[in-house]
């Protein structure tokens, strides 16, 4: 598993009114606040098998198990639409019985899906705004090359550095732990 540093399409981008110098000025003001982690696996899985079983509404309990000071996902609540359809939300509930709210923003299969995660009733709530994950799937020889983004945006630019922290030392394990539960679930059913 390793960070990335590619660059990708991302189909949240909008067209914007640029400024004098050619940059949109809100944009550039959210990215200045953005802290982004990405992370990489192989998956032993056919890429529709590894896309349905990652964006699977019932997931969640069995691939984020918690890491550090993050705990796991114990349920999700409120379910407001089919999962594969933008715009359908849903309270994730956590182990240590906090919540978030989350949003489903893109669904491509079995390409790429990404949400939206938003109110959080735990201490990230004076860190962040919201946070966006976003999942490419690559057919590779042998199964999928999945590759994970999460990028929160901070509250402001004195929060970005604690929340900045905190992703760097807890959030990547997070992700890493889900991604080792994935690559697992695939290489028993070998």
């Amino acid at each position: 598993m390793s960070i990335a540093n590619t660059m990708r399409a991302d189909p949240e981008s909008s067209s914007r009114h640029l400024g004098k110098d050619g940059v949109d000025p809100a944009a550039d003001r959210t990215a200045r606040l953005e802290v982004a982690v990405t992370r990489e696996m192989f998956i032993p899985g056919d890429i529709s098998d590894v896309f349905d079983f990652v964006a699977a509404q019932d997931v969640l309990p069995k691939i984020l198990t918690g890491y550090g000071l993050v705990p796991g996902v114990a349920s999700t609540s409120n379910v407001s639409g089919p999962w594969d359809q933008p715009g359908s939300t849903r309270i994730v509930h956590l182990l240590d019985g906090s919540t978030v709210n989350e949003e489903i923003t893109h669904y491509d299969r079995p390409s790429y899906f990404a949400y939206r995660v938003s109110d959080p009733s735990f201490s990230l709530k004076h860190l962040m705004s919201y946070a966006r994950g976003q999942f490419w799937f690559t057919p590779t020889e042998g199964g999928t090359q999945v590759t994970w983004t999460y990028t929160f945006l901070a509250r402001n630019s004195f929060t970005k550095i604690p929340l900045g922290l905190f992703v760097g030392t807890q959030w990547k394990g997070y992700m890493d732990v889900c991604l080792r539960h994935v690559a697992r679930h695939f290489a028993n059913l070998l």
